[in-house]
This record gives structure tokens, C-alpha cells and sequence, in this order.
């Protein structure tokens, strides 16, 4: 998915969280519209307190009372905090301006709807649940970016401030002024129940104030736990990281050495061959004199290739090929090859030992793939690209998963019971030698590795280039 596509979805998103936002205060604005029916329930509950001398009718009618107003500030609470954050206000805004500029908001939004529908409500409870939910919000969005553990939160501290407008206790503190609050208070003085609604609204503001926060801390200590989590996953892959890198490292400087080393009974097993050669007497002698010096040859090539690994040369790309494919198992009856290379395929500058034993691991990694059919069928083709040419590779293996695709360069990864070293390997000396490796693999349908190697008017291009932009 390109940058283009992603800002794109990403505006899309924050254009339906406003909304969103927007929908829930005009949910919230409209609801004593909507919950009419209910509010009716509540006077009737009152009604029958009094007259059956019940105070328990009360109690219900409170309760009632106190979820639809701890509803409808929770959805204005909620709408508002949507628009904030998606507007980028929470960014720009200190914690302190955000809380007032939010607090300010809702007030203004309850103040607009009693005056619509002619109804009271009650400015101090609510200022006080929006301190505290704003508070929470603070804390907890920070840790958890979770909009529905801040709805569960902050409902609670509504419903838990609604229940102080019940109680006689706080009516001197401007609290429970609206029409049915004042009504269930009175109502409660005429039953002599003013105790019974202080203890209730207690009972009630308590538990759900300490849930409120306790939840808000259990949230919280749930995603460091989770974060910390990712965080030592993330050291541990870096430890690992590590570990390989210095294993590579050691076995290369180990592999290095050994190399190195090879060098001199190469040059004893060079001279004894010329003076063997010069003493023989017959043509079959001098035939395997020949061929000593020619696999001589071959294998100071391999240890100058591997030695000097950033040494680069002009070679014919049929060269290439044709020191590959002959180091190709074509005896082996069970693996067909089918190789086809293009005329005419322009000069490369590469090193050729180096390219060559990484296109051989790619073939390998063909050859040992898992395969359904009768035999392993294994495409070779040589053609011609832009500015250089494409090495493909094809089998009729399982394939690979597509999960499985990016772990394919990692170190250690193989899905053959092989070392894991021979992919990760070869893209990087053909990335050292300027060019690219491509992998497509579905399941049940092969695998197909195209590497594309630079030509020599590639490489002059770009060297030219660099010089130009340093001067």
C-alpha cells in the first residue's frame, strides 16, 4: 500500500470518528426526547412512593433517574472527546487548556439543551464527573489509545456523581436543583426517608467512584504489562539480532582465514603439478596434468572471488551462465532442467565468483523445495532487461506461504530443514554487486526468483552520476 493510500485511509478515518462524535451529541441532546417514556416512569414511581408510603419506590426512581442522566453526559462526554482528539486539538492543547476547553464544551451543550427542551440540570454534578473523566482520560488514553475502556471509565464516574443530586444532604451545596431530583428529595422529607436517600446515594457514589479508578488502574497496569511485553520481545529479537550477526560474523572471519590459508598448498600443488607435467612422458599423463591445473585454476578463481569480495569485473553474461551451468547436478534424473539464455545479452560488472555461488544457492534452494509432482522441474532462463539483464529462476515445488515471504531473508529461517543461511546470503552479494532479488510464491504453485544483475553502461551511468553530484 503506497503513502497516497495510506494518508488517504487515514483521513477517511478521522473524518468517520468526527461523525461519529458529532452523531452521539446530537444522541445525547435529543435524549430527553427520546427517553420521554422513561422520565414519565420515574414521576409515577414518585407518585406511587407517596402515596403507598413506600420508599423504596424512590430508591427505584433514583436509580432510573440517575442511569439516563449519567447516560446522556456520558454520550455528550464521549462525542466531545471524539471530536477533540480527531481534530487534533489534544495534540496541540496542554492537559490543563484541554480539560477547560472540553469542560466548557459539554456545559455549554447541557446549558443549549435545557433551554430547547425547557428542562433543568444539574451544573454541579456534572462539572465535577467531567473533571474527574477528563483526569482519568488524561491518564488513561495516554497508556491504553483505547476509546471503549474510556467509555466503560467514565460512565462509571457519572452514574457515581448523579447519585450526590439525590441526596437531602447536598441540597446546600447546589446539588440535585433539577425538577425530579428536587422531587424525589422532597418526596423523601414527606416519608421521613432523608436518611434512607443519604445512605443509598453513599452506598451507591462510593463503590462506583473507587470502581471507576480502580478500573482506570487496571487498565492502565494492563497495557504497560502489554507494552513491556512488546518491549522485551522487541530486545530479545534485537539480542538475537546480535548473537546471529556476531556468529556470522566469527564464522566469516573463520571461513576467511581458512581460505586465506588455502592459498599455499594451492601454489605447492601448482608447481609439483608443472614439474610432473614436464617429466611426463605420455599424452594420458600430461591429460591429467591438465586438468589438475585447470581445477587449480578454478579453485584460486573461487578463493580470489571470496577474498576479494568487492572486486568487480567486466565479464560476458554468458560466462556467468556458463560457469554456473556447469556446476549444475544435471545427471541427477529425478530434477529436469530447462534452460533457455537470450542472444545477444549485454556485458555485466560483477564479481563473478561471488555472483555465481549465489545464483547456485537459489538452484539449490530450487532443487531441495518440496514437490508433489513425479519429478522437480527447475526453469533456467537468461534475458535481457533495462540497464542490465534478469537471472529467472522457476520450480514446481510447493511454494511458500505468503506469511512466509518476508521471513525468507531472514537468517536461520528455512522451511526445508535447511541452515537458513543460503537466501539471506545470496541477496546480499547481489545487493553488494548492485543489483536485485525478487521472490512471487503461492501456495501449490512453485516459487519464482528473478535476480537482475547491471550492465557495465549501468554502472559507468551511475558512476558518473555520483561524480557529478559530489562536485
Amino acid at each position: 500500500m503506497t503513502t497516497v493510500q495510506v494518508n488517504k485511509n487515514e483521513i477517511i478515518y478521522q473524518k468517520a470518528i468526527i461523525a461519529g462524535g458529532i452523531l452521539l451529541i446530537i444522541i445525547g441532546l435529543m435524549f430527553p426526547v427520546l427517553f420521554q417514556s422513561h422520565m414519565f416512569d420515574i414521576i409515577i414511581k414518585i407518585r406511587e412512593a407517596i402515596i403507598t408510603g413506600d420508599s423504596g419506590h424512590l430508591i427505584l426512581a433514583s436509580a432510573l433517574l440517575n442511569g439516563l442522566y449519567s447516560i446522556q453526559s456520558t454520550v455528550l462526554y464521549f462525542g466531545t472527546m471524539l471530536i477533540v482528539f480527531q481534530t487534533g486539538l489534544r495534540v496541540r492543547l496542554k492537559s490543563f487548556d484541554m480539560i477547560l476547553l472540553s469542560s466548557i464544551s459539554i456545559i455549554l451543550l447541557h446549558w443549549m439543551d435545557s433551554l430547547v427542551f425547557e428542562i433543568s440540570w444539574e451544573p454541579v454534578s456534572t462539572l465535577l464527573a467531567l473533571i474527574i473523566s477528563l483526569f482519568l482520560f488524561d491518564k488513561l488514553f495516554g497508556e491504553t489509545n483505547s476509546f471503549v475502556q474510556v467509555f466503560i471509565v467514565s460512565i462509571q464516574v457519572f452514574f457515581a456523581f448523579q447519585w450526590l443530586n439525590i441526596m437531602p444532604y447536598f441540597s446546600l451545596y447546589r446539588f440535585g436543583k433539577g425538577d425530579i431530583p428536587y422531587s424525589v428529595k422532597i418526596s423523601g422529607i414527606y416519608l421521613n426517608a432523608e436518611a434512607v436517600l443519604n445512605f443509598t446515594g453513599f452506598a451507591f457514589f462510593v463503590p462506583f467512584i473507587i470502581s471507576a479508578f480502580v478500573t482506570a488502574t487496571l487498565f492502565i497496569s494492563y497495557s504497560q504489562n502489554i507494552h513491556m511485553m512488546k518491549e522485551n520481545y522487541r530486545k530479545e529479537n534485537e539480542i538475537r539480532d546480535m548473537r546471529i550477526e556476531a556468529m556470522e560474523n566469527r564464522m566469516y572471519q573463520e571461513v576467511h582465514s581458512l581460505v586465506h590459508d588455502l592459498k599455499t598448498p594451492l601454489v605447492t600443488i601448482r608447481g609439483l603439478n608443472s614439474l610432473f607435467f614436464c617429466e611426463s612422458v605420455n599424452n594420458k599423463q600430461k591429460e591429467y596434468c591438465e586438468r589438475i591445473e585447470n581445477s587449480v585454476t578454478k579453485m584460486s578463481e573461487m578463493i580470489s572471488g571470496f577474498l576479494y569480495e568487492y572486486s568487480r569485473q567486466k565479464i560476458k553474461a554468458e560466462d556467468l551462465i556458463n560457469y554456473i551451468r556447469a556446476q549444475l547436478p544435471l545427471e541427477d534424473e529425478k530434477v529436469k532442467f530447462s534452460i533457455n539464455i537470450e542472444q545477444g545479452l549485454r556485458d555485466i560488472y560483477i564479481n563473478k565468483i561471488r555472483i555465481a555461488r549465489a545464483v547456485i544457492n537459489v538452484l539449490e534452494n530450487a532443487i531441495v523445495a518440496p514437490c508433489e509432482c513425479p519429478y522437480k522441474l527447475i526453469g533456467f532462463d537468461v534475458k535481457s532487461a533495462d540497464r542490465g539483464i534478469n537471472i529467472i529462476i522457476r520450480d514446481n515445488g510447493v511454494g511458500i506461504e505468503e506469511a512466509n515471504l518476508i521471513k525468507i531473508w531472514d537468517v536461520g529461517y528455512s522451511t526445508n530443514n535447511t541452515s537458513g543461511l543460503g537466501l539471506p546470503f545470496a541477496k546480499r552479494i547481489i545487493e553488494d554487486n548492485a543489483g536485485t532479488i525478487d521472490i512471487m510464491s503461492q501456495k501449490g504453485s512453485g516459487t519464482t526468483v528473478t535476480i537482475f544483475l547491471p550492465s557495465v553502461e549501468c554502472i559507468e551511468d551511475f558512476r558518473r552520476s555520483d561524480t557529478v553530484d559530489n562536485k
